[in-house]
């Protein structure tokens, strides 16, 4: 079986109605993501979001919106053919606004509108997302069914939440699935079918500690407050499902971005081989700042070679270039192209273990001379996308 063209990589996503652009952190997703999208307008008549959770408004900026929230904005034509691009659908643009998000999620599975208002008006709620590790991703992940379930666009490509592990993104339905029904929260949340005695003596020596520390009030507020977050479990252990249904659809991929740095690489390694665990369909995987692949000829190895090991061919390179580039400069010449070729035949290696983990396309995306801040740069990586390699 062959390996998919990666020339068609960005017909084969845009006919998609879910891209999920994932991976460790700083290795571009952002980037990708935006010139992604970009992509999928410049080749098909389609409306396409591109949704970040990029506090650091990278996004918003390479696109040229001087104000992006959580309320999608069109990124203007007029704008996308300054910078060389001849859209044929539209490219919209939004930010994950966590608040927003966490309040959606408790009027949506909250058993009634009471508890959702006695939950969204509770101190302790203001600090739950900051407390509960994981919850940027699965906001992110409740905002992305949303946005798909609105059928308002074709695809929604979404840069997951920057994380020092991209399996995070993954694993967040079950993590906060168990954190609302976790047996912690029950006993906090006040006496069981256990009986009311049973609880007291188990908890008295806890009970006294946190009443000195923060005071009975305080303690019956947070009992009261997580008695409603338990409400929630129910419609949460439901979207989880839902979430992970649309996740393994046929109408959804998986797009891993690394770089071929040793720690994003061995991640990504990883990452592909989990969604296939998950059975979740990787379509792609995208590396950042490759050489060149001219770097990988063997011929212009032979070159350097002859330069580094021959005077005589130093030297008449030296000649032919003038009094500026001496055998001795022309030898260096040699010594650095030999020392390039070497890294850039390790990155071809590299390129086909992950090509070989999902027999998928992999897309290589060059390593700029400047970093990628503009919608001219994105338009630049379009290129990329559309040629299938570096």
């Amino acid at each position: 079986m062959s390996t998919p063209s990666a020339a068609r990589i960005v017909e084969q996503l845009g006919n998609l109605e879910v891209v999920v652009c994932a991976g460790s952190g700083g290795v571009g997703k952002t980037t990708v993501s935006a010139a992604l999208g970009l992509a999928m307008v410049a080749e098909l008549d389609r409306r396409v979001l591109v949704l970040t959770v990029d506090p650091a408004r990278r996004l918003a900026t390479a696109l040229g919106l001087g104000r992006m929230g959580a309320e999608p904005v069109p990124v203007p034509a007029a704008r996308l053919r300054k910078a060389g691009i001849q859209p044929k659908g539209e490219l919209v643009a939004a930010m994950l606004d966590m608040k927003s998000a966490w309040d959606l999620m408790v009027e949506r599975h909250a058993p009634s509108r009471e508890s959702a208002e006695r939950i969204l008006a509770n101190r302790f709620y203001q600090g739950i997302s900051n407390a509960f590790v994981g919850s940027q991703d699965w906001m992110a992940m409740e905002t992305l069914y949303e946005l798909h379930a609105g059928r308002e666009y074709d695809t929604v490509v979404i840069d997951t939440p920057p994380s020092r592990n991209a399996l995070d993104f993954l694993e967040a339905p079950n993590r906060l699935s168990d954190f609302v029904g976790a047996r912690l929260l029950s006993w906090l949340a006040g006496p069981s079918r256990l009986g009311l005695r049973a609880i007291n003596i188990a908890a008295a020596p806890f009970a006294r500690m946190a009443d000195r520390l923060i005071g009975a009030e305080v303690l019956a507020e947070l009992a009261a407050f997580v008695r409603e977050i338990q409400g929630l479990y129910s419609g949460v252990q439901e979207r989880a499902a839902e979430v992970y249904d649309l996740l393994r659809s046929p109408r959804t991929g998986f797009v891993v971005v690394t770089t071929l740095e040793p720690e994003p690489f061995a991640e990504a390694e990883f990452f592909c081989a989990r969604l296939r665990d998950y059975r979740m369909p990787l379509r792609a995987v995208a590396v950042n700042r490759v050489l060149p692949a001219a770097l990988s000829d063997a011929s212009g190895a032979a070159a350097a070679t002859a330069l580094v090991e021959d005077r005589d061919v130093a030297a008449w390179m030296s000649r032919e270039l003038g009094e500026q580039v001496r055998p001795e400069t022309a030898r260096r010449l040699g010594e650095a192209h030999l020392i390039l070729h070497r890294l850039a035949e390790r990155q071809d290696r590299q390129l086909a273990r992950l090509g070989s983990l999902g027999r998928v396309p992999v897309v290589r995306l060059p390593l700029a001379e400047r970093e990628v801040v503009d919608i001219e740069g994105l338009a630049q990586l379009v290129g990329w996308f559309r040629d299938g390699n570096g």
